[in-house]
């Protein structure tokens, strides 16, 4: 099992990520006398373990503001040491129109916390050996500008130079993205279309770039032959034991789930629906809808060694560096915060984390593990907070305070 604390010593900050391929071989056997294997049984599907949760009123009392004071309709907040439950509780309305309540069980999309995802997509087909982090996007697609000149590693690590198909978009298109299904000749035509394509020189700066992660997702459809959803269905949900997650198409029928908002005080209820972005339209970028328990078990699974092999996961643990060898710093600053593929690297008091945000039209998550402790919290909001100045400020303080009672508990 893979112990994020010891990371393997062959792996450098730009290093490689080594693969052995094993050869099989063999003599000739009589059939009637080769005694047939035993069938292997299926590996066992990790689950939370749930015991005694704690009573944190603290964090209750944050979460309860918040509700209280239409910041967001509802939300729901799961912290878990070594994938036993340490408080999982859902607060507020998941459909405030029905009255329907949130639980840890209900699904909400996590927006860009799914880049991550993607990245753990790509370093399984290089596992598969099917791709190389350091080939060209021109492998790929080949008529892509510039394709020659980017990486898969820099597309993942948002150092491309790329721009960005959704920030910035036209009303127009993004309306019409929440309604229908979109291919990938479709996104890669958006993609280009989107002015500027390139912001800076490839490696030069970090840039966050919806765009770089869509194409990640399609070079995942083009070498497994499988939909992405499929794909993360098959290769990265069921490892980590996600059953309440997925990729869905705008005719899905979501029982369980939330609807999305933003505020509004001369509203009813203090909130209109705002529908998210088709998840075929954000792909890569941002298409998974999830629960809190899930988002746990996919970071017990990903840092524990279920779905990746170690090296991958040191991979894209690695803060990227900048063609002058100077870090790809997403964030500087008191809090500064760097970028592997798909996760952003940081320390807090001494101690190492991964982590990622999202926000989509109706949505914001956040989901950040502390490695070294074991330590993984996940907090999804149905609200994208657009208008409520306060909503930023307290996520925060919801964050710190969860993060805070955690690893208290851990020395208690």
């Amino acid at each position: 099992m893979f112990d994020p604390r010891t990371p393997p010593k062959s792996f450098t900050r730009r290093g490689t990520v080594l693969m052995a391929l094993a050869a099989l071989g063999g003599s000739a056997a009589v059939p009637y006398l080769t005694a047939k294997p035993a069938p292997k049984p299926a590996p066992k599907v990790p689950t939370l373990k749930r015991t005694a949760l704690k009573d944190w009123p603290s964090l209750t009392q944050i979460a309860q503001t918040m509700i209280d004071d239409k910041l967001t309709p509802g939300l729901s907040l799961t912290v878990a040491h070594q994938g036993v439950l340490l408080f999982s509780k859902g607060f507020g309305l998941a459909d405030v129109e029905a009255g329907r309540e949130v639980t840890p069980q209900t699904t909400f999309r996590i927006a860009s916390i799914t880049k991550q995802f993607t990245a753990a997509a790509i370093m399984a087909l290089a596992e598969d050996g099917k791709l190389s982090v350091h080939d060209p996007l021109a492998r790929f697609l080949p008529d892509f500008p510039k394709a020659d000149k980017i990486t898969l590693a820099q597309l993942m690590s948002h150092t491309s130079g790329m721009g960005d198909y959704v920030n910035g978009q036209s009303h127009v298109v993004l309306d019409n993205a929440r309604d229908r299904d979109f291919n990938g000749m479709e996104l890669l035509s958006i993609i280009r279309a989107r002015q500027p394509l390139y912001r800076a020189q490839p490696g030069a700066a970090w840039l966050y770039s919806n765009s770089a992660f869509t194409l990640l997702s399609i070079i995942v459809e083009q070498l497994s032959g499988m939909s992405f959803a499929q794909f993360c269905a098959e290769r990265l949900f069921h490892p980590a034991g996600m059953t309440q997650s997925s990729i869905d198409t705008v005719d899905t029928v979501i029982t369980g789930g939330s609807n999305g908002y933003r505020p509004e005080f001369r509203a009813p209820h203090g909130f209109v629906e705002n529908k998210p972005l088709s998840a075929t339209f954000i792909a890569g970028a941002g298409a998974i809808r999830s629960t809190t328990e899930d988002l746990i078990l996919w970071h017990h699974g990903l840092l524990g060694g279920k779905v990746l092999k170690p090296d991958s996961v040191a991979a894209m643990m690695t803060p990227a560096l900048l063609k002058n060898g100077q870090p790809a710093f997403e964030r500087r600053g008191s809090e500064p915060l760097e970028y592997g593929f798909g996760l952003g690297l940081g320390l807090e008091d001494d101690r190492r984390f991964a982590t990622h945000g999202g926000r989509i039209n109706g949505f914001t998550g956040h989901l950040r593990s502390y490695h070294d402790d074991q330590l993984t919290l996940a907090i999804l909001y149905n609200c994208d907070g657009s208008g409520a100045a306060q909503f930023m400020p307290m996520q925060k303080k919801l964050r710190k305070e969860a993060s805070r009672l955690g690893l208290e508990s851990l020395t208690a």
